[in-house]
């Protein structure tokens, strides 16, 4: 048996003015897709031969420019019409969440699977897993066999997902019929902030998508969060349950509406996760937090939706404190390129330094007259371990106060302890450490004796009811009052 596999990851926040270009992709191909995609390990237990594509990975971001998604498809179209006639199906990870730059539709995501399609025909199987945040339509749906996201937020069943959906394709290879998902749009268009799958409605929905799914009627299921930072008819949540047999349609469009009934029952219960508050009382309770470590997310301007990490904002926050207390503050981190590149990057560990931090772009960007010295040089690498260097940072401490800040020349969120070893940044050596972030992250979760999602403004706002929509189904929650 051989399988196509490939991937294309892009969250585009219509808010970020700096589009997404090719340069801006990590583009990984041969057998190196395989770990990308989670299923290398499995195919080799399953006697599965692999055929990679690609997989394009631009993370958060502006929207995709032509350009760049005309390669990316180019590529797909290319691989998909070379093995046509020699592979057996394909099994794809298309994020969900992009928008491309003067595409028909918007969704790059949804014109790759509709001219996969075309290439291949009705009846070739195609496998596809998203990520929750990403959006689903009808005419997706009717161009794939098998379609399911993960179940978690933040994604700590992603591989699991990965080689759920990878099984299911091989089980449709093995025993060839014609089965499609079936799919209902939910009128709900809320960010994952407000849908961590540790906390209600989301712990009783992935119970039920769990017994649903241990049906032997039906091969999968999944409840789509959805996305919701551009404007797109195919934006907000849905509901896609995919029959195991061509005759048990009718009953997978039976759950499909009981999931839709059990959601909508309780949309009001979606909440902001743990404990959000407005940007001083966040930052207040931090600090009369005693003890242990405790964390602050700066969720306007979080870099793992989309956001350039620009924002001084939170850091005027702290350098306004009158009583530091027992705390050690690290911010990590504020991305500066040009400060880092051509006054930063010339210098060593014990310089003395004073400079402007923040580019200026407008009052959240506002600089802030810095002096310091320079404790530590490092590399900067996106969460999710992930290996490529993709820029540099200095770790400054600055004079006078319990203050440390990380300059970056390119937008990270430090999510994971591995990407402030590679930044030589010591974590332990800090107390209060604020990042740009929503939710925090897992492993930083489990450090915190507490921790809170600071509502500061930017591209990543978290309240839905102030961004603007025109191309949005309506009515719509919470936009409207349904």
């Amino acid at each position: 048996m051989r399988i196509l596999i490939g991937g294309f990851i892009a969250e585009s926040n219509a808010s970020v003015d700096k589009l997404t270009e090719i340069q801006d992709f990590m583009i990984t191909t041969g057998e190196a897709c395989a770990d990308v995609l989670y299923v290398k390990d499995l195919a080799k237990e399953l006697n599965i031969e692999l055929v990679p594509a690609l997989v394009a990975d631009g993370r958060g971001g502006g929207p995709v420019t032509a350009e760049a998604f005309d390669y990316i498809l180019s590529q797909f179209k290319m691989h998909v019409k070379k093995h046509a006639h020699d592979v057996d199906g394909m099994f794809f990870f298309f994020h969900g969440a992009s928008n491309v730059v003067d595409l028909e539709g918007g969704s790059g995501d949804h014109a790759l699977v509709k001219e996969i399609r075309k290439i291949v025909g009705k009846y070739m199987p195609i496998a596809c897993v998203d990520d929750p945040h990403g959006n689903v339509s009808q005419e997706m749906v009717d161009n794939l066999n098998i379609l399911r996201c993960f179940r978690h937020s933040p994604h700590t069943d992603r591989a699991q997902a990965h080689q759920t959906v990878f099984r299911c394709l091989v089980d449709l290879i093995n025993n060839r019929r014609i089965i499609q998902p079936s799919y209902i749009k939910v009128p709900i268009l809320l960010g994952g902030e407000r849908s961590v799958s540790t906390d209600e409605p989301l712990v009783s929905i992935n119970k039920l998508l769990d017994q649903i799914e241990a049906d032997p009627r039906i091969m999968c299921c999944s409840y789509h969060i959805g996305y919701l930072r551009h404007d797109c008819d195919k934006c907000g949540a849905a509901v896609c349950v995919v029959p195991y047999m061509p005759e048990d349609k009718d009953y997978a469009d039976q759950k499909a509406k009981e999931i839709y009934d059990f959601v909508w029952a309780r949309h009001k219960e979606f909440h902001f996760t743990g404990y959000a508050d407005e940007p001083d009382k966040a930052l207040e309770a931090m600090m009369n937090t005693e003890g242990g470590q405790v964390f602050l997310t700066d969720s306007g301007d979080n870099v793992t939706a989309g956001a350039n990490g620009l924002n001084t904002y939170v850091l005027r926050q702290v350098l306004a404190i009158e009583d530091y207390k027992d705390k050690n503050i690290l911010i990590a981190g504020i991305n500066h390129k040009d400060l880092f590149d051509n006054y930063l990057q010339a210098k060593n560990v014990g310089d003395k330094v004073e400079f402007d931090l923040g580019v200026n772009k407008n009052d959240l960007s506002a600089p802030v007259h810095l002096k310091g010295e320079i404790i530590s040089m490092g590399d900067l690498h996106h969460h999710y371990h992930s290996e490529p260097v993709v820029g540099r940072c200095a770790t400054i401490k600055l004079n006078d106060i319990p203050v440390t800040v990380i300059i970056e020349n390119f937008p990270v969120s430090f999510a994971e302890k591995y990407q402030y070893d590679c930044a030589n940044v010591d974590i332990d050596k800090y107390n209060f450490i604020i990042v740009k972030q929503g939710y925090l992250y897992p492993e930083l979760k489990s450090r915190a004796k507490n921790f809170v999602m600071s509502l500061t403004d930017g591209v990543t706002m978290q309240r839905t009811e102030r961004l603007v929509y025109k191309q949005v189904m309506r009515p719509i929650y919470p936009l409207d009052n349904i």
